[in-house]
């Protein structure tokens, strides 16, 4: 495709091309490439003006099935994030203290970072911030930061802010409109992230049939909310001047602590780390002191002496 390729919308044929008994074959891939060079012309579109904020990198996923999308296309999203340098600076810390089992079969860039894009499926289309539950760095460092009184009031502050007709999507299936988003809501939030994968949107959505998809200015009409979101996601995506995922530092106690008597299925709080204050099940033990806590669905290595029993 050139640079020169112009925008034809979004017709009936492009949700089509996500119909369930397509997702696997290779037969739809023509199908799906014409829908993934319209997401292009959108990329190059929004791409000046998002690069003047940050050195953002953009890309699309592929419209083939491979093993890095489980051999099934059921969506398609241009997304714009962290840069390879940055990333590869990341690694440390995503070789982490979680483990998702989501993580090793979803190999997908776009589901380890914050973004901000375009996703589109059978069902519709949806402009915004994105955040797939899984992406653990971002996510828990917006959670953390939102157990602070005034970090949680600027987040409130933004949504306030968001564009004309943007939801926050607080959970599977439910989208509360962006500026009534409450502090209960962020709670919800949370316990969503805990014990769902799902993606966490803060945007528009439109559906198959909305006519707008189809005109030639709908590029720029994605411009303008994906710029109006980027302090949003300067809010949310994790940097070393904006660290969020280990709690504030506790002075040592006086006296030695005893390491509480634990056995398998015992409640406990977590005190250290990026899960500190959250409770769970202790699912696995050594003879080191070494635990494996489980929290809603993630499944946390941690150690005897960082946990509270319930």
């Amino acid at each position: 495709m050139s640079f020169g390729e112009r925008f034809t919308g979004f017709d009936e044929e492009a949700f089509r091309a996500f119909e369930p008994r397509k997702w696997s074959s290779n037969l739809f891939n023509m199908e799906r490439m014409a829908v993934r060079e319209q997401l292009r012309v959108i990329g190059m579109t929004v791409e000046p003006a998002l690069l003047a904020r940050y050195p953002f990198k953009w890309e699309v996923t592929t419209h083939v099935p491979s093993v890095f999308n489980g051999k099934r296309v059921s969506e398609l999203t241009l997304y714009f994030t962290r840069n390879d340098e940055q990333q590869k600076s990341l690694t440390p810390l995503l070789d982490s203290r979680i483990a998702l089992p989501d993580q090793i079969s979803d190999a997908g860039e776009h589901h380890r970072h914050v973004t901000l894009g375009v996703r589109i499926d059978g069902g519709g289309l949806e402009v915004g911030l994105m955040l797939h539950s899984t992406a653990w760095l971002d996510v828990m460092n917006l959670l953390n930061r939102c157990r602070v009184a005034e970090e949680s009031e600027q987040l409130l502050s933004l949504l306030r802010g968001a564009p004309d007709g943007a939801v926050f999507c607080v959970g599977p299936g439910v989208d509360v409109p962006a500026p009534q988003v409450t502090s209960q809501d962020l709670e919800r939030l949370e316990q969503s992230v805990l014990n769902n994968t799902f993606l966490i949107l803060v945007g528009r959505q439109y559906p198959a049939g909305d006519q707008r998809l189809r005109a030639a200015g709908f590029p720029a009409e994605v411009r303008d909310p994906l710029l109006a979101l980027y302090p949003l996601w300067d809010f949310v995506a994790w940097r070393p001047a904006s660290d969020f995922l280990e709690p504030q530092r506790v002075e040592p106690a006086t006296a030695p602590v005893a390491v509480p008597a634990l056995s398998l299925g015992s409640r406990v709080r977590l005190t250290e780390g990026v899960l500190a204050g959250r409770e769970g099940v202790v699912v696995d033990m050594d003879h080191k002191g070494g635990l494996r806590v489980l929290i809603g669905r993630l499944n946390v290595r941690t150690a005897a002496r960082s946990v509270l029993p319930l």
